[in-house]
């Protein structure tokens, strides 16, 4: 059938790559001041740029603000936003935008050979996959994140401040943040849809990660040609899934 030919090529195809392409370590770069990152743990704009310096085995310093923590990212950067990076020994100001900080280390030949990440494709069928999954996950991972010990969440000044700023389908940002519901209202909101709303969603989700995985092209990025700012943008979204979520729905035996 024309299914399982197709199947046929995208094995075939993976098989090539696995035994042609491998993703052996860079050289350690280890420098006398570690290059400092403020993260969030669950933001996948702060785990693109985790998972960058990674990739290029750069040895960094993490440092996870509280949610509630508005004078850090401010005194740095002029506002609340993660991620930043701050270079101890460089004569530069912190440097907000994840991509903006990727590039910076994979341009840099100080940081190891360069351009090791490729440019990203312009692929859409990973992104209208993303768009038409957002009210799933929204749904299934804010509220679990309230349940994890991540570690901008251990205080609960942490937890409410992002209740308090991130809304729940079908809710608008707009009417969340700045309608007259109250903060008991809104954890209300998150406790049902942890405690009623998976069984409606987490089909979803499963049927959802089954369409993704044709999408992919081997074990070791996602894209044809080789590692790119398409698995950066991809993995950073998927990580939420694979471990806080998936986590918690074990432990709750949802």
């Amino acid at each position: 059938s024309v299914r399982a030919a197709a199947s046929a090529r995208r094995s075939a195809r993976r098989s090539a790559a696995a035994t042609t392409v491998s993703m052996s370590a860079y050289p350690r770069v280890v420098e006398d001041a570690l290059p400092k990152i403020y993260v969030y743990d669950h933001c996948p704009f702060c785990v693109r740029v985790r998972l960058a310096l990674g990739y290029k085995n750069v040895k960094h310093e993490v440092v996870f603000m509280g949610n509630d923590d508005v004078a850090t990212p401010t005194a740095l950067i002029g506002k609340k936003i993660a991620p930043i990076l701050v270079m101890p020994n460089d004569d530069m100001a912190p440097m907000p935008e994840s991509l903006d900080i990727c590039k910076f280390f994979d341009e840099n030949e100080r940081f190891g050979p360069t351009n090791v990440i490729k440019p990203a494709t312009g692929r859409t069928d990973f992104k209208t996959w993303q768009k038409g999954l957002q009210t799933t996950l929204r749904m299934l991972t804010r509220p679990r994140y309230m349940q994890t010990a991540l570690p901008e969440f251990m205080q609960q000044d942490g937890k409410d401040a992002f209740v308090k700023n991130h809304q729940l389908p079908p809710y608008e940002k707009k009417e969340w943040k700045e309608g007259d519901m109250t903060m008991d209202a809104k954890w209300a909101l998150y406790t049902d849809a942890l405690e009623t709303k998976t069984g409606e969603h987490l089909p979803d989700l499963n049927a959802a990660l089954k369409e993704l995985e044709p999408m992919i092209y081997s074990k070791e990025f996602c894209s044809e040609g080789g590692f790119s700012y398409d698995d950066i943008d991809l993995w950073s979204r998927l990580r939420s899934i694979s471990s806080h979520l998936l986590r918690v729905l074990s432990f709750l035996r949802v």
